[in-house]
């Protein structure tokens, strides 16, 4: 048995992806107990339901296609839910707690079931389901390999949904860097630069490129905004509505910027970033 959690363990750790990991749990548990059917539902953070991430079976194109629900104190995978106990049923028509929507939904004629909660450090993400073991009854040697997958790929899941949350954000920001009307730079403490995007390429005729570089070394043709950042960097302090003239080719510009702080959740500062516009024009129309 702990050679098959190796080789298992192995498997579903090698990708960060949730529903590479999830195929890859289901896949392994469908071959080693030899059932018809399984499924892993996760709780939705949102709904408060319990939503089929995958399925695999004689009926799973279906589940699927009706991107089906279930309420998290519904049914036998339910059970496992509420109580964080693994809960197998050798002959659900029989049983009360059995759910039998989803086979009227989808025409599968469920027989048996065990179901177990995916749990890390005390808390459900979810659950796994397999359905119709093909040469009998569930037998505690299932149970008991059924468990232990389940606990290991808690971890795999758990790292997967932080994986896919981080992306998301770091997407978001990008997407935020990206869109805005105004010019961005951000350094770190060191000085280093961690972000320029599109519109502060443009203002200042500047490539993308420069990021990870040192201010001093990227911006040797703008001393005036060397200083500017050297100067918040050692005085740890924003700056608002400030003004800076700068020569961009052979164009005199005027650019409007200011300087804020970037710090952690802690208040720690980690660096500091200046958003700024080309206010030549409004200048010079005001004069």
């Amino acid at each position: 048995m702990e050679k098959v959690l190796f080789e298992i363990s192995k498997s579903i750790s090698s990708t960060l992806h949730l529903d590479k990991v999830l195929e890859r749990i289901l896949d392994e548990l469908i071959k080693l107990i030899k059932v018809e059917a399984g499924s892993i539902l996760l709780i939705n953070s949102e709904t408060r339901q319990l939503d089929f991430k995958v399925a695999k079976g004689e009926k799973s194109g279906i589940i699927k296609d009706l991107n089906l629900k279930i309420k998290i104190d519904e049914g036998i995978v339910g059970v496992a839910i509420q109580t964080g106990r693994v809960v197998v049923s050798n002959s659900v028509q029989d049983d009360t707690r059995f759910k039998k929507d989803i086979d009227w939904l989808t025409g599968f004629v469920t027989k048996s079931i065990i179901a177990v909660p995916i749990v890390i450090k005390g808390k459900v993400l979810g659950a796994i389901e397999l359905i119709n073991k093909k040469d009998g009854d569930f037998l505690a040697n299932d149970t008991e390999l059924v468990f232990a997958i389940a606990s290991q790929s808690a971890v795999a899941i758990e790292n997967a949904r932080l994986y896919e949350e981080i992306y998301f954000l770091k997407e978001y920001m990008n997407d935020i860097f990206e869109s805005m009307p105004g010019g961005f730079i951000s350094v770190d403490n060191h000085g280093k630069i961690i972000t320029i995007n599109p519109r502060a390429s443009e203002i200042l005729n500047i490539p993308k490129e420069l990021v990870r570089e040192n201010v001093v070394t990227a911006f040797v043709r703008f001393p005036e905004i060397v200083d500017l950042f050297k100067t918040a960097l050692s005085k740890a302090e924003a700056q608002l509505r400030r003004e800076v003239n700068l020569t961009i080719g052979n164009t005199h510009k005027v650019i409007g910027y200011s300087i804020i702080m970037i710090k952690n959740a802690a208040g720690i500062n980690k660096g500091i970033g200046m958003i700024f516009q080309d206010i030549t024009l409004l200048k010079q129309n005001r004069t």
